[in-house]
């Protein structure tokens, strides 16, 4: 994961999701609101599998990498935005192994209520799942009474 951490504001933007828009206005993810050398929409990140491509969108005063302006320019760590008086370097994110786990979905596990309102081990439920679609249904199964 990348952030461009702006070196003026002393303030990071974690690059999450496709698509980051640069600049004054108030539509734009990364919000420039005191520079008016930065177009309403100066520039954008788009992802590219694991990478970040930044893209000019016709800004008055142009959009620079390392000190060269661009029209599109593929990011690599440490790389130096600039936009207006901006300077923001692309730097990476240590993602904890805690933070990826915060992220990850809770799941309950509660037992299936059956018909007659009985209830059953949810892990049967499974079983029966993987039986069915392995086509082996009847097989072992105490409520049809067959069994091997």
């Amino acid at each position: 994961m990348f952030q461009l951490f702006d070196e003026v504001a002393r303030f990071s933007h974690p690059l999450t999701g496709l698509i980051k828009q640069i600049g004054r206005g108030d539509e734009c993810d990364i919000i420039v609101a005191d520079d008016t050398s930065v177009s309403r929409n100066h520039a954008r990140l788009d992802r590219d599998g694991d990478d970040w491509v930044l893209v000019d969108l016709g800004s008055t005063n142009g959009t620079f990498v390392n000190g060269k302006r661009i029209s599109e320019a593929k990011l690599s760590a440490g790389d130096v935005v600039e936009i207006g008086d901006r300077k923001m370097r692309f730097i990476s994110i240590a993602v904890s192994e805690r933070d990826v786990q915060k992220r990850t979905t809770n799941v309950s596990v509660r037992q299936a209520q059956l018909k007659g309102g009985r209830s059953r081990d949810p892990t049967s439920v499974f079983s029966r799942m993987k039986t069915a679609l392995r086509g082996d249904e009847g097989k072992d199964d105490p409520e049809k009474g067959e069994s091997s």
